[in-house]
């Protein structure tokens, strides 16, 4: 669930628009101004960028230099004035090329893979209402139906910035900072499921009449531009746009079925219900990844180190903790699983904590490869039967004997997302193959449905992600329903996370393992559809029956972090933060977080041996499953 960090609110401003006339005199309906009169300075701004006499132009293009995550490279914005259509693109050295468009219909999110993939959700054709409605200057535009009001000044050392929020029919609100001294627009802030996103002008000048920014930035309030830098070396104005500018990007021809195969199908591992492959990096031996629907291509620095890859680049990646976590970028030869092979891919390389990468004495997980997948191939996974097939999306058709569900996406995070119900309220549900938990619900979507409320009794418990912990409280819903099957006492974690993935406020949950298990899905990414297939035989979900929340930092201990009252774990005298160093006699460095994860699981009435450190103190209990 990771995702190197570039956002859909790319827009620039550059304050005029087609057509339109200063003085028109229908205006919308306004929120009555608290700090400033809206209107006057959304003509003074309009003013100000010698608009009020271009009214010919209909489409903007800049071209210039842009950084990312450290990395430099070329950028192009283009910006339709009549219809708000628009198009990001970026091309920078190692990621590769990416983009955002909207053609006038849909949004398309190119990733740095190149793979493609549309922008549909709800909320994202809200965002997109906005940002068409930004794209062509709306807001000069008294003809626009637009809820316009003014907001507290912001005051910013010697400099004050007007405040004025707008929200076009059917968008979303975003609030623009105008200079108060040059009436210019400073800042541009849009609320996403994630965070609230900054795109920042500066170093205007003047261009064939125009006041134009030739610096941009993209971040949030306080990091203004830990999403990229974009300096214009050069505009394009044209008196008619061209639709070529806003047609969806097209995918590389970087996909291949190794020896002409049709399909090819390698096995799963499941450890501690974590889904694992094993792909090969540039013909290197094949090495152990999680498959994850949402995370792009990632070697954790040990990897990378083994297969003699060097980073560059600096960057910030987040995921299901509540944090982010470094990133360098690199480029591979090819990723191959089985006979499916992708060729030039660029892979981020994190050096993520130990506890993500033990397996005890087996070979370390080398990482998360996932999206770029998926993109590309029709993949179906077989819990029962532990196996993964891959089939090329241009030459696959499914036998449809199960249900098929729409999926869509949002621009961060990168999973599909299902429509589902917990206890009868529908929500929109990330599809993770990468959570090897529990089904996850989500605070803002329990606070509207009233469901944390109702439920009150559960335990807490803490996980571990992509940018740190997560932390939960584990209780028994009655019901979950997808699709056409109604699933009854399933165990979920009510979480209230007010950042990381599991923050977004847009959805209402994220589904993983203990819900896909119970089907064979299938992922079709060309037609957008999750399949549904019975199982042919059970994937067991055994009950941790210690009480025992625990995390492996190091190889010579796991650590305690929570015991439930009354569990087991508590009887025997465990406490969080104790250190547990051998098990059945044997010392933790033999065994992985998923292997203890195994013991504890087993049938009640199950002893395990553990010797417990505490400090400078050691003693011996016996923990006994319930």
């Amino acid at each position: 669930m990771s995702r190197a960090r570039q956002r859909a609110f790319f827009l620039l401003a550059l304050g005029f628009l087609a057509s339109v006339s200063a003085g028109s005199a229908a205006s919308p309906p306004t929120q009555r101004p608290t700090s400033c009169e809206a209107r006057r300075e959304l003509a003074a701004a309009r003013a100000a960028t010698g608009a009020n006499g271009r009214n010919h132009v209909s489409e903007v293009s800049a071209f210039g230099d842009a950084s990312i995550a450290g990395l430099s490279g070329t950028a192009r914005f283009d910006d339709d004035l009549e219809r708000g259509r628009y198009a990001r693109r970026f091309k920078i050295a190692v990621m590769g090329s990416s983009a955002e468009i909207y053609d006038g219909e849909t949004v398309w999110a190119q990733d740095i893979s190149g793979g493609v993939r549309p922008i549909g959700s709800p909320y994202a054709r809200r965002q997109t209402v906005t940002n068409a409605y930004l794209a062509r200057r709306g807001y000069f535009d008294q003809r626009e139906v637009a809820a316009i009001s003014c907001l507290a000044p912001r005051v910013d050392g010697p400099a004050t910035y007007d405040v004025i929020r707008v929200q076009p029919r059917g968008g979303i609100p975003a609030d623009l900072e105008i200079d108060r001294r040059t009436h210019l627009l400073f800042r541009v802030s849009l609320r996403e499921p994630l965070r609230t996103n900054a795109v920042t002008y500066t170093d205007y000048r003047r261009v064939d009449g125009l006041v134009l920014p030739f610096e941009i930035a993209s971040g949030t309030a306080g990091a203004p531009s830990d999403d990229y830098t974009f300096s214009v070396t050069r505009y394009v104005l044209a008196t008619a746009s061209k639709d070529r500018d806003f047609a969806e990007p097209l995918s590389p021809r970087d996909a291949r079925m190794l020896g002409g195969a049709a399909s090819t199908t390698v096995p799963m591992t499941l450890e501690g219900h974590q889904l694992l492959i094993w792909a090969s990096i540039g013909g290197r031996a094949p090495m152990p990844f999680i498959l994850d629907t949402g995370g792009h291509a990632i070697l954790t620095s040990q990897a990378a180190r083994a297969l003699g890859l060097r980073g560059t680049g600096a960057g910030a990646s987040g995921g299901s903790g509540a944090g982010t976590i470094s990133t360098q970028y690199t480029r591979v030869a090819s990723i191959a699983i089985g006979k499916a092979e992708l060729l030039d891919q660029p892979m981020l390389i994190i050096p993520y904590p130990y506890s993500f990468y033990e397996r005890g004495k087996k070979t370390p997980l080398a990482g998360i490869i996932g999206l770029e997948f998926f993109e590309r191939f029709a993949t179906r996974l077989d819990y029962g039967d532990r196996s993964v097939t891959f089939a090329p999306l241009a030459s696959f058709r499914h036998a449809a004997r199960g249900n098929a569900l729409p999926f869509t996406f949002e621009s961060n995070p990168d999973d599909p997302m299902v429509n589902a119900a917990a206890d009868g309220h529908a929500g929109l549900f990330g599809v993770d193959t990468g959570n090897a938990g529990n089904l996850i619900l989500f605070g803002a979507y329990l606070a509207r449905t009233g469901l944390m409320a109702r439920y009150t009794s559960g335990a807490a418990v803490i996980g571990q992600g992509t940018g740190g912990s997560n932390a939960g409280r584990l209780e028994t819903l009655h019901r979950f329903t997808i699709g056409n099957r109604e699933l009854h006492d399933v165990t979920a974690t009510f979480t209230q996370m007010e950042s990381g993935a599991f923050a977004a406020r847009t959805q209402a949950g994220n589904l993983g393992f203990s819900i896909l298990s119970r089907f064979i899905p299938t992922f079709d990414y060309a037609d957008r559809l999750l399949y549904l297939d019975p199982e042919r035989r059970d994937t067991p979900i055994p009950k941790n029956r210690s009480g025992l929340s625990f995390t492996k930092n190091e190889p010579s201990a796991f650590e305690v972090l929570v015991v439930r009252p009354g569990s087991a774990a508590a009887a025997a005298g465990i406490i969080a933060g104790d250190r547990i160093v051998r098990v059945d006699g044997n010392p933790a460095t033999n065994y992985s977080w998923a292997d203890l994860t195994s013991l504890v699981t087993r049938v009640p009435g199950s002893a395990l041996r553990l010797r417990i450190r505490q400090g400078s103190t050691t003693r011996d209990v016996i923990l006994t499953l319930r």
